[in-house]
């Protein structure tokens, strides 16, 4: 994942350091900043440790031409039945009660997120590791 986050941006580079308002959004996961014995995934949290530090970098190329690179992190995220990384119900209703504000994310909590940091408004902002998780990473 790392890899292929810096092959992306390594072939985008010239072009985004030629734009004006280049923006990057990478997204991230809780995993890497939120560690409980028996809940962390140890190879998915070096992943994305990793693609936040890479996109840190990339933020600094880019500062000089007025670009941005930041990464947002989503807590747990609702997610359709049936489909990759869906949780039955119960186990839906554990992640909520887990959040400080007893409630998961929604796919547009997140994608509005990533709209705001790619606008024009959101061009001061870059290099920040953005959590969009109800305060699951502050426990």
């Amino acid at each position: 994942m790392p890899a292929a986050f810096h092959e992306l941006a390594s072939a985008a580079l010239p072009d985004l350091l030629q734009s004006d308002a280049a923006r990057v959004v990478a997204i991230s996961s809780f995993v890497a900043h939120r560690f409980v014995p028996g809940g962390t995934f140890p190879a998915s949290a070096a992943a994305k440790a990793a693609l936040e530090a890479l996109v840190k970098c990339l933020a600094i190329e880019l500062a000089a031409t007025g670009g941005s690179a930041n990464v947002v992190v989503p807590g747990y995220t609702r997610k359709d039945e049936g489909r990759l990384g869906s949780l039955d119900p119960a186990a839906w209703q554990k992640a909520a009660a887990a959040n400080p504000q007893g409630r998961l994310a929604e796919p547009d909590d997140i994608a509005a997120t990533v709209s705001f940091l790619l606008s024009q408004e959101a061009g001061h902002i870059t290099g920040a590791v953005l959590p969009v998780d109800g305060g699951l990473t502050l426990m």
